[in-house]
């Protein structure tokens, strides 16, 4: 079902009368677009999720997990980057995400929603956006390119491939007492984009 979660509270409240767990997933995502159009950022990921939580609130939840991202950090001050790692808004993006996350917590704190925040690392797989790393190289070199470009070879990311993420959502469901917790979900593994 497809919810418009920032333009109808009632909605979302009606959609989680009957569940048990909410897995929020629903965010506009492309960092650039974020400049042009911030005020949908704000609408879709802070307002939406404030909804998100306050059709929790009334309903009677095992829990909801919230998904965040890994831009929340920024340019990482340390590697490797864990749940203390600071946030750092470099855009209009990553700083709906913090908002939405502090959002969230505030509803873990002040009425004992069972939150938590699962914050995903560059998760790649099939269905991906052309515009992120993977899908642009495999056209280019689908376009028989000889030379990749990139822009900067040098950033390092941790990829997630997708199926990993789907079985961090099922263990954040059924694992208990990661109420009020932030958990990054990633490999671990930096890669240099230039490999």
């Amino acid at each position: 079902m497809r919810l418009y979660l920032y333009q109808n509270p009632f909605t979302v409240k009606k959609a989680v009368k009957d569940v048990n767990i909410i897995c929020h997933l629903a965010a506009l995502i492309g960092i650039p677009y974020s400049y042009i159009a911030p005020d949908s950022y704000i609408d879709t990921n802070v307002k939406g999720t404030l909804n998100v939580v306050q059709a929790a609130k009334s309903s009677n939840l095992e829990k909801v997990i919230i998904t965040s991202t890994s831009e929340t950090y920024g340019s990482a001050i340390y590697v490797p980057i864990d749940e203390k790692h600071p946030y750092q808004p470099q855009s209009p993006y990553s700083a709906s995400k913090i908002s939405a996350d502090h959002i969230a917590m505030s509803y873990y704190h002040s009425f004992n929603l069972p939150i938590s925040i699962i914050r995903p690392f560059n998760t790649y797989g099939p269905r991906q956006s052309t515009r992120a790393i993977i899908p642009t190289i495999i056209t280019q070199i689908l376009k028989g390119k000889e030379v990749i470009e990139l822009g900067s070879l040098f950033p390092t990311r941790d990829l997630t491939y997708v199926l990993d993420l789907c079985d961090a959502y099922v263990k954040m469901c059924k694992k208990d007492n990661i109420e009020g917790e932030i958990i990054n979900i990633g490999s671990s593994n930096e890669i240099l984009d230039a490999e």
